[in-house]
């Protein structure tokens, strides 16, 4: 499934990551007297491999909460501007797309006080230049 596929890379990760700072340690031992001191199963339990593996499914988490949160309110933004002024050209929805989730919020306030298409495209035109 995904989240042993999921599992398995942050898994070796870990291990790599271990590894390097082992070699390191113990330089002049190979990597395979190295990978022969620890057993995959000992390093699962050890207090680092745990804290690790929680933030970054802390982090993943969180990361899921905001990706899930801009494309809703791209989507809401998508459908009030399409209510209000039918069919949306695909340049007006690359550019919302393209938006942060501040400038979403602030998109959702503006398109308040928008009476025609032109005042998107001018609201589009000033938050989206380089």
């Amino acid at each position: 499934t995904k989240t042993e596929v999921s599992n398995d890379s942050e898994r070796q990760g870990i291990i790599e990551l271990l590894e390097s700072v082992l070699m390191s340690k113990f330089s002049q031992l190979s990597r395979q007297e190295i990978e022969a001191m620890f057993l995959v199963s000992d390093i699962k339990q050890t207090r680092v491999y745990q804290e690790a593996k929680q933030e970054g499914e802390q982090e993943g988490r969180q990361e899921g909460r905001q990706e899930g949160r801009q494309e809703g309110e791209k989507n809401l933004l998508l459908r009030i501007l399409s209510k209000r002024f039918g069919k949306l050209i695909t340049h007006h929805i690359e550019s919302i797309n393209s938006l942060t989730i501040a400038q979403l919020e602030d998109l959702g306030e503006a398109l308040l006080d928008f009476g025609e298409i032109n005042d998107l495209e001018q609201w589009l035109k000033s938050h989206t230049e380089s």
